[in-house]
């Protein structure tokens, strides 16, 4: 179905977790999906390029005049963190996946606290891109995202830090990784049922998984892999097990007390 001429432009990422999500909402003609890679997702947010889009957790602040936090869609939960993988030492290259991304900022805090003295030379850049460059040996080290930390192993890569369980250790909260931001001057009662369509879809995607039924198997998989970096059908049920929980279709007061925790750890400014 073809979206009509006033669709609502809705930006998500083309990773598993997003497009199980989003799977059966394109059955809507009133929105019209664009799939960016997450820093693009952020570079986006930034400039209110987007109605609603998918985006990282550490802008929620930069935003907050222009887009609000909607209560469905975000990647929050336990074992989701970014991984620390290759080699680190003093000056060593390392890759992250945007300067706005949630990952770049929980690094920040690693460092801060776990190697307050080592110096990096951090470099940005796809997070499609990072795996490429660890195996052309243009980076020591890099922080994975997405389908990265499930495949990280077979590379011949070691893990310095699982920054998820290390920041969850640290702080008995949840990671919060993105959410979907919609911008303040869309109509509340367009919010709302978005918000509604997009809860549906990810229910009966989540229905869909669980039960493995012909849904899963034979639209919301294939959509999965046509859009994912790595194809593989375990590497994307693994990724929408993980990264799709009940706080996906409704954050929970638990995920909204994580959102604080995140924010007053990773984002608020040292002194």
């Amino acid at each position: 179905m073809q979206p009509v001429a006033d669709a609502i432009d809705v930006a998500i990422s083309p990773c598993p977790n997003d497009t199980f999500a989003f799977c059966t909402l394109r059955q809507y003609p009133e929105y019209r999906l664009h799939y960016l890679d997450i820093e693009e997702l952020n570079r986006g947010l930034l400039q209110s390029r987007f109605p609603i889009s998918k985006g990282s957790i550490a802008l929620i602040d930069r935003i907050a005049d222009s887009y609000s936090l909607l209560p469905v869609g975000a990647a929050v939960g336990h074992g989701v963190g970014p991984v620390l993988v290759g080699r680190l030492f003093d000056g060593c290259r390392l890759a992250l996946p945007g300067e706005n991304t949630t990952a770049h900022q929980l690094f920040l805090f690693y460092q801060r606290t776990v190697h307050p003295t080592l110096r990096f030379s951090l470099h940005q850049m796809p997070f499609f891109a990072i795996l490429p460059a660890l195996r052309q040996r243009e980076i020591d080290a890099a922080v994975l995202i997405h389908e990265g930390r499930f495949v990280y192993a077979r590379e011949g890569l070691a893990l310095i830090e699982d920054l998820g369980d290390w920041y969850e250790k640290k702080t008995g909260a949840m990671i919060p990784l993105g959410a979907i931001y919609a911008r303040k001057d869309l109509p509340a009662a367009t919010v709302k049922t978005f918000v509604t369509h997009l809860r549906q879809a990810i229910h009966t995607a989540r229905k869909a998984y669980q039960s493995g039924s012909s849904l899963y198997s034979d639209t919301i998989l294939p959509f999965m892999r046509a859009m994912a970096q790595e194809h593989e059908d375990n590497v994307i049920a693994a990724h929408v097990a993980t990264y799709v929980t009940a706080d996906t279709e409704e954050l929970s007061a638990a995920a909204l007390k994580s959102i604080d925790i995140f924010r007053e750890t990773c984002l608020a400014r040292p002194a």
